[in-house]
């Protein structure tokens, strides 16, 4: 999911850290995702499951795949799934950079957090979101903001602003985006499949 811009498994402390749970804490945007109800959610670039096990929790009818293109995230995602109350029903998904190894119209949600900047062809991989999405779906993307003056997260000339993602989301026939601000240095948006 990224060129050369993939968040190194050397730093996967950080995915936990006091400071990532001070600037971004997961009770937010589980209330976000829940808000549209969803039944089968997809985190793509899962991590160590750092939303996927608060959604598994805060929605107990839900399934929840955690997708990442690193095995070692994947294996620290079941390490920690095995040990919290709602893990087993956090389902790891190894997948390659271009391509979600799911069927037309199978999910409902699909969560990028921290991703969307190190897709190397972000409309390509809107149109793949696209397809897995059922018609009515939600697509959601918290990223970095290049317009926060913070210092934290990648370079500025790593990130993408809000504007061209929502050209992106457009392109790839996404609509309805809505912009909702709930972390500091970070936007979110939400858009819908037809």
């Amino acid at each position: 999911m990224s060129h050369g811009k993939r968040f190194p498994y050397e730093k996967v402390a950080r995915l936990d850290s006091p400071e990532r749970k001070a600037m971004q804490p997961a009770a937010p945007l589980v209330e976000l995702l829940a808000s549209f109800e969803p039944t089968t959610i997809l985190d793509v670039g899962v991590g160590t499951g750092y939303f996927a096990l608060p959604i598994a929790e805060a929605l107990p009818g839900a399934r929840v795949l955690g997708l990442d293109v690193e095995p070692q995230m994947l294996e620290v995602l079941t390490e920690r799934a095995a040990a919290a109350p709602h893990g087993h029903r956090v389902e790891p998904l190894e997948a390659p950079e271009d391509r979600i190894p799911l069927p037309d119209a199978s999910v409902d949600m699909v969560l990028m957090v921290n991703l969307y900047h190190e897709l190397a062809d972000r409309v390509a991989y809107l149109e793949e979101t696209r397809r897995v999405l059922e018609p009515g779906g939600h697509l959601v993307i918290c990223d970095w903001d290049p317009d926060s003056t913070r210092e934290a997260g990648p370079p500025a000339d790593h990130r993408v602003s809000p504007s061209i993602a929502c050209d992106e989301l457009d392109a790839a026939g996404l609509v309805q985006v809505q912009r909702h601000h709930l972390y500091e240095p970070f936007y979110t948006l939400v858009a819908a499949s037809r």
